[in-house]
């Protein structure tokens, strides 16, 4: 079964405890449980029950449609960036991200290898294979979430196009993304 680490759930299992009644009307019975036990950052927990969380985030949330879930990818990786994986990604540079990301997946998912390609000055392209993706709505989740790494990577007016998604019947997610290199201060 595919797994994602706690670090994935906390901040939605937070924000659902906040909206205890409208979250157990929105998850299914059998996750009512994360709204009670401890979430532990380091345990792996199932990539469904994940997905069902968010989904169950995403009907509580102000917004809606895509734009909810890539707030949701954004403010996910904000946090990973200031928290527990500000080891990772410490000194952030475009040029060093194509390995600190595949680290970063490797630590966040059990499934999927995560290759992010430079095409040149602000450009490039991410390769999404062999991710046990539960449903579309991830994939909005993850555009975001590389977007605002690549912000804070010196890039500025980051655009992403999605080209392939396995919802979509690709063999990958593919993006690619532009975005403006910042001056130096």
């Amino acid at each position: 079964m595919p797994q994602a680490k706690g670090t994935n759930l906390i901040d939605m299992v937070k924000f659902l405890r906040s909206q205890k009644d409208a979250a157990r009307s929105a998850l299914p019975p059998a996750l009512h449980g994360y709204l009670e036990r401890r979430i532990v950052v380091s345990d792996w927990y199932p990539e469904e029950e994940m997905f069902a969380l968010m989904l169950a985030l995403g009907k509580i949330m102000p917004g809606s449609g895509d734009d909810l879930f890539r707030q949701i990818g954004a403010l996910t990786a904000r946090n990973h960036l200031n928290g527990s994986y500000r080891h990772l990604l410490s000194e952030l540079r475009l040029d060093t991200l194509p390995i600190r990301a595949n680290a970063l997946w490797k630590s966040l998912h059990d499934t999927g290898e995560l290759t992010l390609e430079i095409e040149g000055a602000g450009a490039g392209r991410i390769l999404l294979r062999g991710y046990a993706n539960p449903g579309s709505e991830m994939c909005l989740v993850i555009d975001a979430y590389f977007a605002e790494v690549l912000r804070l990577t010196g890039l500025d007016a980051v655009r992403t196009a999605a080209e392939g998604c396995v919802h979509r019947g690709a063999s990958e997610c593919c993006w690619r993304f532009r975005g403006e290199p910042r001056a130096p201060l």
